[in-house]
């Protein structure tokens, strides 16, 4: 057997060697070069609030946001989004490719101080594979899972895949903190993060530095390597009205947030402010309910595929011109996985075929039950947008505008809606999209798709992966399991004060200091 990575050295590594690891690769904004230093409170305004932190409780993008800072996996995406080791060592791989050998990182501790074991990535492991619908996906797959010792995880498949890592990819919880939930959310959040939970209301997360934190002593690298809790305080406020946020942060109530994209010229002239449009951002879809209701007939899904313009529908999500893509990929183009196979059938605004196929559907003007959170301020734009074109074709469309908390409760539950606007972020593997699958909300269960899937998770090599993930494109423009608008870019401003490397998709703030 062969290590896929070298094993490093273990040591706990003070902020000292992690400041002087990092001053060779963090790009502030506002002063490349700038010395970091420790102490304030970043406070980041948020436009949703998190329906839960618990990481294998099915987080959506804003609890992954936060939950990243307390709590890390066995591996984690670096800069090409390629997978590294964060929390293991490094791993081994037998010869037939069924066993992996993971070590774990020695010293490492938890927030309550307890040391990271075997016992504990084995039981958040399961717990991942029972409760996530990612995770359930890929333990059909695992035949076991267990500790060989207090530093060595065994992983034992069924079959040979290629989503290994992006299952050593999920959080990991001390063991008794897993045993206290049961099969109900987490109670007590403690991770190994360089910063720890100190309050969890509504509206408002705060996390503060964990002093015991021990980093990796490697550069930083994406969401892995060094990492160092430079300020004292991360202040998560839920500020869902564009206007009171965007007022936050001019008056220096909040340090960084989003910001709107009718607001970016006057933003960027503002003094105390920096921007930055965010590739590759985040796809805008609608997922069409493949399991009850209207949209189990694929003609009504291909027929609302035909109606559809989409540069103006994203146009009116994002109103400037520099922050949507039109793009017919599942992929982003800045992945190695975008292609256009398929793409012909993409934007087509075609009313004539729209209407055709509602007529051989036989629709007879049913309602179809929209669902869009209005604090979520560009999917209650694409939602309206989207509506008035499917009505021009002759859709009857009822639109319920909520709260994204509660569009989150709601998606479960298949009596409840017929289609729902989300945005998603670069997934772990192409594979483990959810709107692609049976398990994930619009439940895509076309065996033909099931098919595709299973040969890509089986197939190690990426050029053969690459052939089967356009086979799946053909496919998916084919049978519509739902709309893909194309590419949204997000708009991050910041007082000049904040500092730090800000170079992956999703922000994160260790490796962030207050130059002020």
């Amino acid at each position: 057997m062969e290590p896929t990575h070298t094993p490093l050295d273990q040591q706990v590594i003070p902020y000292s060697l992690v400041f002087l690891l990092a001053l060779g690769v963090l790009t502030a904004f506002g002063g490349a070069g700038e010395t970091p230093r420790k102490g304030g409170t970043l406070r980041v305004g948020l436009i949703a609030e998190a329906s839960t932190l618990d990481m294998h409780w099915q987080p959506e993008g804003i609890a992954q946001l936060i939950g990243r800072h307390y709590v890390e996996s066995l591996y984690t995406q670096g800069l090409d989004y390629g997978w590294i080791p964060m929390l293991a060592e490094g791993h081994t791989v037998s010869d037939d490719g069924l066993v992996y050998t993971i070590k774990l990182r020695r010293g490492v501790r938890f927030h309550h101080g307890q040391e990271l074991t075997a016992a504990d990535a084995v039981a958040s492991l399961l717990r991942y594979g029972r409760l996530h619908a990612r995770g359930r996906r890929l333990f059909q797959r695992v035949e076991s899972v267990k500790a060989l010792d207090h530093y060595t995880v065994q992983l034992r498949l069924q079959g040979q895949t290629a989503l290994v890592l992006p299952l050593l990819g999920t959080a990991i919880y001390p063991k008794e903190v897993l045993e206290e939930a049961g099969e109900g959310q987490i109670r007590t959040h403690i991770g190994t993060g360089p910063f720890k939970l100190a309050e969890l209301q509504p509206g408002r997360v705060k996390l503060v530095r964990f002093e015991g934190y021990q980093s990796r002593a490697e550069p930083p690298n994406g969401y892995g390597g060094g990492k160092a809790a430079w300020v004292d305080t991360l202040l998560f406020l839920y500020l869902p009205d564009d206007s009171v946020r965007l007022a936050a942060l001019e008056s220096g109530d909040v340090d960084i947030t989003w910001g709107t994209h009718e607001a970016y010229d006057r933003l960027k002239a503002l003094p105390d402010l920096n921007v930055k449009i965010e590739k590759p951002g985040n796809k805008f879809v609608t997922l069409l309910n493949k399991q009850k209701g209207l949209f189990t007939n694929v003609k009504l899904r291909q027929a609302a595929l035909a109606a559809l313009d989409m540069e103006p529908i994203l146009r009116a999500a994002v109103g400037h011109p520099q922050f949507y893509r039109l793009d017919s990929s599942l992929s982003f183009k800045e992945e190695p996985w975008w292609t256009d196979a398929g793409g012909e059938l993409y934007n087509q605004n075609n009313p004539e075929k729209a209407r055709r196929l509602l007529k051989e559907a036989g629709y007879q003007g049913e309602p179809v039950r929209y669902i869009a959170a209005y604090d979520a301020v560009a999917q209650h734009r694409v939602a309206p947008a989207t509506k008035q074109q499917l009505e021009s074709v002759g859709f009857t469309v009822e639109l319920q505008l909520m709260e994204w908390s509660t569009s989150v409760r709601r998606r479960d539950n298949p009596d409840l809606w017929d289609a729902r606007t989300v945005w998603w972020w670069i997934t772990p593997d192409p594979t483990l999209s959810t709107g692609l699958r049976c398990d994930g909300p619009g439940w895509n269960c076309d065996p033909d798709f099931a098919t595709l899937l299973q040969a890509m998770e089986t197939e190690l090599q990426f050029e053969r992966r690459y052939r089967l993930w356009q086979d799946l494109h053909r496919l998916f423009w084919d049978r519509v399991p739902f709309i893909q608008y194309g590419d949204t870019f997000w708009l991050t401003v910041m007082r000049k004060h904040v500092q730090g490397p800000f170079d992956m998709p999703v922000w994160y703030f260790w490796n962030v200091w207050l130059d002020k």
